[in-house]
């Protein structure tokens, strides 16, 4: 009995060859976009009953939670640092009337001058992956939001959650004296939907030289 040649595609290689290279150039596209923009992951809700009981033992308070539209996952921090997920037209307009000043984009490829426009606030562009931060990046966000002619400050990413929760917590830490632990608990089970996926994360806050990044930033080490 003759055995049949397997179909070829109009390359001359057999089709399941072509099949499987295009399988393959798919899927390393869809990790090099993880790598640098997130997977689409979704939101985690908040445990008010988990957050009351981490505050009551560590007497630290966490980030309050608002509702404004065109704001998702919009928290304020401090009375100098809000945060949250990729705002609207509206959200921007909202957060001008909160008395915001300065909009801090932490998403590598995607600008808010459309949203932005038609306002008085100012835009800085900290381009941040969330497999990799960059020391200059937290350094140049530091500065900003320790600027007392540009806050308060809004941060966001995409989620507000892990790039966002990354700079917040490093805040607490290198304005407010909170310890790491305590800046991971905050980020991670406090209802800002921090996806697990990115552990090194926190394992990068985990091993931060919190003394050199302040000087960087020409921050006073706190007591």
């Amino acid at each position: 009995m003759t055995q049949k040649e397997p179909k070829k595609s109009k390359s001359g290689r057999p089709r399941r060859t072509v099949v499987l290279m295009a399988v393959t150039v798919l899927g390393l596209t869809g990790a090099c976009f993880v790598l640098q923009c997130g997977p689409e992951l979704p939101f985690v809700p908040s445990n008010d009953r988990r957050q009351a009981e981490s505050e009551q033992a560590s007497g630290r308070k966490w980030a309050e939670r608002l509702e404004l539209p065109g704001l998702p996952n919009l928290h304020r921090v401090s009375e100098n640092l809000y945060r949250g997920a990729q705002p609207t037209a509206e959200g921007m307009k909202q957060l001008e009337k909160l008395g915001v000043k300065t909009v801090v984009n932490l998403r590598s490829s995607r600008s808010d001058r459309d949203e932005i426009e038609g306002t008085a606030l100012t835009y800085e562009h900290i381009g941040m992956t969330t497999w990799s931060p960059d020391p200059e990046s937290i350094t140049r966000f530091l500065k900003i939001v320790t600027d007392g002619s540009r806050t308060p400050v809004f941060v966001h990413c995409r989620h507000g959650a892990d790039r966002t929760g990354t700079m917040c917590a490093i805040y607490r830490i290198a304005t407010e004296g909170w310890s790491k632990d305590e800046a991971i608990e905050e980020m991670t089970k406090g209802g800002f939907g921090y996806h697990s996926i990115w552990k090194n994360l926190v394992d990068y806050i985990r091993k931060l030289d919190v003394d050199s990044m302040m000087r960087s930033a020409g921050l006073n080490s706190c007591p």
